[in-house]
């Protein structure tokens, strides 16, 4: 209770009256996900959140969440290369009318033809740019790039367009260090997708052909999301 009686100055220094939604970024495994909802669901009694959401956990921890306080969304991993969510997430997400911010939606540059700027890059760390992975998974961007081309869009926009049209429950998050890479991404919203495209697509780079996990061996096991 203590931090929540400290919450009205802290949004003070965030210059807001509250907090739109409260997602722990990861599942603490040494607090129960009731409490830590029970937590949230305190402060949206005290009216300095709004909604709670959650990062990156399983079907299990969505269930007994939800069963605490409604939960608004379950921000994830998804892209065309990561759709590990869709077989048993998602389904429960639609059940209990959970949406989804979907991040990594270019698999952190992958998909856009980004290449690891040197030594300091932090996708050294991520197998899918290592070795024998990243040139695997190339050919996978080079056949996107051909499909984006042959639609007359570009291949991170073709990216973008297919985590829209996956459902109206989901929205991608989308990252850009210039203007010129913003206006990119915000045109994806102009590209349709009609379920044969979709369908197509997903042919042409099955989910089970990028190389290499998404994060590291560590952080793969200890992501709730992954059990």
């Amino acid at each position: 209770m203590a931090r929540i009686r400290r919450s009205p100055c802290r949004l003070k220094r965030l210059g807001v009256s509250y907090i739109d939604i409260y997602r722990p970024a990861r599942l603490d495994p040494n607090v129960p996900i009731e409490d830590t909802v029970g937590a949230i669901a305190d402060m949206i009694k005290a009216g300095y959140v709004r909604h709670v959401g959650l990062s990156e956990v399983g079907p299990e921890t969505i269930r007994r969440a939800a069963k605490v306080h409604p939960i608004a969304d379950l921000q994830i991993e998804y892209s065309l290369i990561s759709r590990g969510a869709e077989a048993k997430i998602f389904p429960v997400l639609k059940e209990l009318g959970i949406g989804v911010t979907a991040y990594g939606v270019l698999s952190r540059g992958l998909l856009s033809g980004s290449r690891i700027a040197g030594p300091q890059d932090a996708r050294n760390r991520f197998p899918r740019f290592a070795g024998q992975n990243l040139s695997q998974n190339e050919k996978l961007v080079a056949r996107l790039r051909e499909i984006a081309s042959a639609k007359g869009v570009t291949q991170s926009q073709l990216a973008i367009a297919w985590v829209l049209a996956k459902g109206n429950s989901i929205i991608p998050v989308i990252g850009a260090r210039t203007r010129s890479q913003l206006a990119e991404s915000l045109a994806a919203l102009n590209v349709r997708l009609a379920p044969e495209e979709i369908a197509s697509l997903e042919s042409a780079i099955p989910a089970d052909s990028v190389a290499g996990t998404r994060y590291d061996e560590h952080q793969m096991r200890i992501l709730d999301s992954e059990k």
